[in-house]
């Protein structure tokens, strides 16, 4: 079978024209390949905005804040050293339910990477020893509800069963 496609054509000095060619076909054909994969590659739902917070009185502006527009929030303590603490950054908290209940519920991502003075502080004043912790708190106390708490691992139904009571 013949290729259909016009061979260019080479010039003495060098292929300049054959180079020219392939470089074209490239970039036109490479290009919107290219485009596609980056769009694919981003997630379908638009990244979880929430105030992040490294310290006790950061946290206690960041429920000041929330107390106005939302009864609870989500308290996600997190760092970037922490394996599950992505995969809730990046698989649970975009996950379509989840998003539909944080429309009901406020978000506070606790950063606590640096582990220094003041992320001790704030740990202590949460009661968790570190990442990931994820629990639910009355913004206006700040008063954390009941069995809303998680250590460690879990699935996004459970989170969704967890924000599910404060969504209405």
């Amino acid at each position: 079978m013949q290729d259909s496609r016009p061979s260019p054509r080479l010039s003495p000095g060098g292929g300049h024209e054959e180079c020219s060619f392939r470089l074209r076909r490239a970039l036109v054909l490479g290009l919107p390949v290219m485009a596609g994969a980056s769009l694919l590659a981003r997630p379908v739902w638009p990244a979880v905005s929430a105030p992040v917070v490294t310290s006790l009185a950061e946290y206690r502006a960041a429920l000041d804040a929330l107390a106005p527009h939302k009864t609870a929030a989500l308290v996600d303590i997190g760092a970037k050293w922490c394996a599950f603490c992505r995969t809730i950054d990046t698989k649970i908290l975009p996950d379509r339910q989840v998003m539909r209940l944080l429309e009901h519920v406020g978000l506070i991502k606790v950063d606590v990477t640096a582990m220094d003075d003041a992320n001790r502080e704030l740990l202590r004043h949460l009661r968790a020893d570190g990442p990931p912790t994820l629990f639910i708190v009355q913004t206006a106390t700040g008063q954390e509800y009941r069995n809303t708490r998680s250590v460690g691992s879990f699935r996004t139904g459970n989170l969704v069963a967890r924000l599910q009571p404060f969504a209405s």
